[in-house]
């Protein structure tokens, strides 16, 4: 995972507003969709069960799949400067 995610996941855990505002929103929302698109939210659920046991390999991966779109790039740029600017 490269630092500039590394930061926005680690604002994200010390601001569970923040992650539930965000989630609400239309980038959230678009995150979701290119999180789950291919599976249905199979791979999510794996990833976000692996995480909550402290291993986010998977997630980063997940991640890392999303930024490689253009698409993906622009919503996780949008959320890190969200998350920026609310901490």
């Amino acid at each position: 995972m490269d630092e500039k995610t590394a930061a926005a996941i680690e604002r994200l855990k010390q601001n569970k507003g923040l992650v539930e505002q965000i989630m609400r929103s239309g980038d959230g929302q678009r995150l979701m969709d290119l999180l789950t698109r291919a599976d249905g939210g199979a791979a999510l659920d794996h990833a976000a069960r692996s995480a909550a046991k402290g291993d986010t390999n998977e997630l980063s991966q997940l991640l890392r799949g999303v930024m490689q779109s253009p698409d993906g790039a622009a919503v996780m740029g949008r959320i890190n400067d969200t998350a920026k600017r609310e901490n």
